[in-house]
C-alpha cells in the first residue's frame, strides 16, 4: 500500500520517499539531495552531503555537511523510469528533491506524507524513512546481493550491524560452492549457450562485393530492417560475418536473405538454396525508384534508385534492375536477369532468363530466339 501511495498524485515528498524505499537512502541523505545530484543521462545518483545538526549544540538548526561516505550510485532502471516521469517537478538544479524548493528543507517533511499514506490506507503503524530503508536492505538480501556490495550502496563501512539485524534474511547456499570446480586442473569450461533471439526483420546479404553494397544501401533506404549483415567467401572481406556456406546457421537470427552476385547463374543457385532452407526472399525497391501499381515483381527482385518500371511490366524472380534503367510498358524480364544501369527495355520486349544486359543498352525485341544478342 505504501508503494501504491507513492505512485499516486506524486509530489516532491513522495519522490524522496520512493528513493528511500528503492535506493536505501537515509533521511539525512534524502534531505540533502538536490536535483543536480541526479544525472538521468548516466543513470547516476551522487551522495555528497547530509542534513544534520552541528556537534557544537542541539540548539542550532540543521545544516548541510559533507557525507562521511560520499559515493555515486547506479540508479536501477525502475527508479530511472520513475524519476524520468516526475523530474519536471523541479524547476532548477538547485531544488532539493524532498521539497522541490531551493531553501533548506525541514526533516519532518517526508514523515508528514508517510503518515498521510498510512492514514489513507488504514495501515496500523506509522512508517518512517528508516523503515523504508530497512525494506530496501531486506529486499537486497533476499535477492542474493552480496553483503559488501550492499554495504557500499547504503553507505555502511562495517557489515556487522547488517548481519546482526538482518541475519534471518541471509540464506546459506551450500550448492554455491560447486563453483570452486573451475580451479581444478581438469576443469573444462562449458560452451556458453547463445541467447535465443526473437524473430526480427533482419536481412542477410550473400555477397559483400560491389553489388552487395548496392543491395545494402537499398535495404537501409527502405528503413524496414532491424539489422543487416553480409556473408562472403573472401576471407579478406571484413564486412562479412561468415562464409556463404554457413548460411543455414543464421536463419533464426536473419530470417530474410537475398543473393547479391552479378553472375546470374550463381545468383539463381543461391536463391534456390536460401528458399529451400526456409529463408524469406524479399523484394527490395529503392525509395527513389518509380514502380507502376500495375507492374508485377517476383521475390528476390532488386530495383535500384531512379529505375522506372512502367505499367504492365513483369519482372521475374531473382532479377536485378540497376540504377536509372527504364522498363517500358508491358515489357517482360524473365527470372535471373541483370539489367545494367541506364538500360532501356522498349515496350513489349522480352528479356530471356539468365540474360545480362550491359549498361546503357537499348533493347527492342520480343523474340526469345535472339537471346544471344542480349
Amino acid at each position: 500500500m505504501i508503494e501504491k501511495g507513492l505512485s499516486e498524485d506524486v509530489e516532491p515528498r513522495k519522490v524522496a520517499a520512493y528513493l528511500c524505499l528503492h535506493m536505501g537512502l537515509t533521511l539525512a541523505e534524502i534531505c540533502a539531495l538536490r536535483r543536480s545530484d541526479i544525472d538521468l543521462s548516466s543513470s547516476n545518483l551522487t551522495i555528497n552531503h547530509v542534513l544534520a545538526r552541528s556537534e557544537e549544540g542541539s540548539g542550532k538548526p540543521p545544516a548541510l555537511f559533507p557525507s562521511v561516505v560520499q559515493r555515486g550510485l547506479p540508479i536501477p532502471s525502475h527508479v530511472l523510469r520513475y524519476l524520468g516521469s516526475y523530474i519536471g517537478l523541479y524547476k532548477s538544479d538547485s531544488c532539493f528533491i524532498i521539497s522541490g524548493d531551493t531553501e533548506l528543507p525541514a526533516p519532518h517533511l517526508m514523515q508528514n506524507i508517510l503518515t498521510g499514506i498510512c492514514t489513507k490506507y488504514h495501515i496500523a503503524e506509522a512508517v518512517s524513512a528508516t523503515d523504508l530503508r530497512n525494506v530496501f536492505i531486506r529486499r537486497c538480501l533476499e535477492a542474493g546481493i552480496d553483503l559488501y556490495s550492499l554495504c557500499w550502496f547504503i553507505g555502511i563501512r562495517q557489515p556487522n550491524g547488517i548481519v546482526k539485524k538482518f541475519s534471518k534474511y541471509m540464506k546459506i547456499k551450500p550448492e554455491s560452492f560447486a563453483i570452486t570446480e573451475r580451479f581444478s586442473s581438469d576443469y573444462t569450461r562449458p560452451t556458453p549457450l547463445l541467447p535465443k533471439e526473437p524473430k526480427r526483420m533482419n536481412l542477410l546479404i550473400l555477397g559483400a562485393g560491389s553489388q552487395g553494397s548496392v543491395v545494402k544501401e537499398i535495404a537501409d533506404a527502405m528503413g524496414v530492417f532491424h539489422n543487416i549483415a553480409y556473408l562472403d567467401d573472401d576471407p579478406k572481406n571484413k564486412l562479412a560475418i561468415d562464409r556463404c556456406g554457413s548460411y543455414e546457421k543464421y536463419i533464426n537470427r536473419f530470417p530474410i536473405a537475398i543473393p547479391s552476385f552479378g553472375n546470374c547463374e550463381l545468383r539463381a543457385q543461391w536463391a534456390d538454396k536460401l528458399e529451400k532452407a526456409g529463408f524469406i526472399l524479399p523484394l527490395l525497391i529503392h525509395p527513389m525508384a518509380t514502380v507502376s501499381p500495375s507492374a508485377t515483381l517476383a521475390e528476390a527482385v532488386v530495383i535500384e534508385a531512379k529505375a522506372i518500371i512502367a505499367a504492365g511490366v513483369h519482372v521475374g524472380r531473382n532479377c536485378i534492375i540497376s540504377a536509372g534503367a527504364v522498363l517500358e510498358k508491358s515489357s517482360t524480364v524473365e527470372p535471373n536477369v541483370l539489367i545494367g544501369s541506364a538500360c532501356t527495355i522498349m515496350k513489349g520486349s522480352v528479356i530471356p532468363e539468365f540474360s545480362r544486359m550491359p549498361a546503357g543498352r537499348v533493347f527492342e525485341q520480343n523474340s526469345r530466339a535472339l537471346r544471344a544478342d542480349v
